[in-house]
């Protein structure tokens, strides 16, 4: 009975110490190692805070007290083997699972701290870390079961092989989505951040996340899609990335105008035109060019060169836009004709913004149609508009 009532006693000092040691750690040691981290980097620590890194930590303590207890005391090993097996296997197990739960926690909060990194940004860092936690899963579940066992690691890794088939089937999208992830990373075709364009997924947003085998893009409607990184080599996409390092924006709108409107301009309607003072040089240096050119032809002769009206309004926007504060003048600015269809002749406006910001853009690009719309008139020329019901009933009317 007094055996037993030491070995009992022995039992009951081991379990307080194993109980004990963690609240110890998370009183005493806790608030050091958060002094020495928040000095260093405090994001860090918040990170492993949010994660509860620390308490993680501080419960390894109580299975490895068992563990060590059990392993230098001869006492309750020869009296209670079956006993202190069964403890000392899930001391070993807990301990091995919990350093593995360590270190996926510090790796998911050391990328949470540094994605927003220059170097985390432009390369797959996330997709490696997830790999990483992958190999890492698979070492725990091997050395758990190798330690519950007895058996040697190697032994188990050295049979892998002959299930190569099978677990190339079980992770086939993990090894292709890291395969596209290098390939994509190393093209430096995606990164976080890029505006992207996937028409044959209908997908359109900017890249929130690029991971070992998911891709997540935010749409600019605030939902978000996620799907395969393979996806990216499987088809064609568009990454507005270059516009948005370029610092401007397209601007490619066409009006279309009745070409029955289109006609030379006759001295008077000259004289409108020259109170402009976007076409006042323009117009200046055109009638000299074109007296010169007529020196020697006739008042009706057909292939004088004349000024129309068209010609004048082209030049007008050219000029407009050229004098547009928002409009970069060190990139493509043209005013064009397409070629003519079915509607009449479209005029092109090709230019750059001096902003790739959505909502100003768009304010840009209103503000010089609005403009240009309400000129039209100004050079007697017509936009091409299909006919409405009241037209029609306008029509039907004048016929009776």
């Amino acid at each position: 009975m007094e055996y037993l009532s030491k070995l009992n006693f022995y039992f009951l000092i081991i379990i307080s110490i194993a109980i004990l040691l963690p609240l110890l750690f998370l009183k005493f040691i806790h608030p050091v190692l958060k002094k020495i981290i928040e000095k260093k980097n405090k994001n860090l620590f918040k990170n492993l805070v949010k994660l509860r890194f620390f308490y993680t930590l501080g419960y390894i303590l109580s299975p490895l007290v068992l563990l060590l207890a059990i392993n230098n005391s001869s006492l309750i090993i020869n009296d209670l083997q079956k006993f202190t097996y069964i403890i000392k296997k899930i001391s070993g197990i807990w301990i091995i699972i919990s350093l593995s739960i360590l270190i996926n926690k510090f790796l998911t909060a050391l990328n949470a701290t540094y994605k927003k990194n220059e170097f985390f940004v432009k390369y797959p860092v996330n997709s490696y870390l997830q790999l990483i936690k992958l190999i890492i899963i698979i070492i725990t579940a091997i050395f758990s079961i190798c330690y519950a066992l007895n058996l040697s690691p190697w032994g188990i890794l050295s049979g892998v092989g002959a299930l190569g088939a099978i677990l190339l089937l079980v992770f086939k999208d993990t090894i292709l989505g890291l395969i596209a992830s290098i390939q994509v990373y190393g093209g430096k075709l995606l990164q976080e951040g890029d505006w992207i364009e996937l028409k044959d997924l209908n997908i359109d947003g900017e890249v929130m996340e690029v991971g070992l085998h998911r891709v997540k893009v935010k749409a600019w409607d605030n939902t978000i899609t996620t799907f395969p990184t393979a996806k990216f080599l499987e088809y064609t996409f568009k990454n507005w990335r270059g516009m948005q390092e370029s610092g401007g924006r397209r601007i490619k709108r066409r009006i279309i105008l009745s070409i029955s409107s289109i006609k030379f301009v006759n001295e008077n309607f000259l004289k409108e035109l020259s109170h402009l003072v976007l076409l006042k040089d323009y117009l200046k240096n055109k009638n000299l060019e074109l007296k010169e050119a007529n020196a020697s032809l006739r008042e009706e002769d057909i292939n004088r060169r004349s000024l129309t009206n068209l010609g004048c309004f082209r030049v007008y926007i050219k000029n407009y836009l050229e004098k547009h504060p928002k409009i970069r003048k060190d990139m493509t600015l043209l005013v064009r004709q397409l070629p003519i269809n079915q509607y009449g002749l479209p005029i092109e406006v090709y230019a750059f913004t001096n902003t790739t910001k959505w909502k100003e853009y768009e304010d840009i690009q209103s503000d010089i149609f609005d403009h240009i719309l309400a000129s039209i008139h100004y050079f007697e020329l017509e936009a091409y508009q299909e006919p409405s019901s009241k037209d029609l009933k306008s029509l039907i009317s004048n016929l009776k």
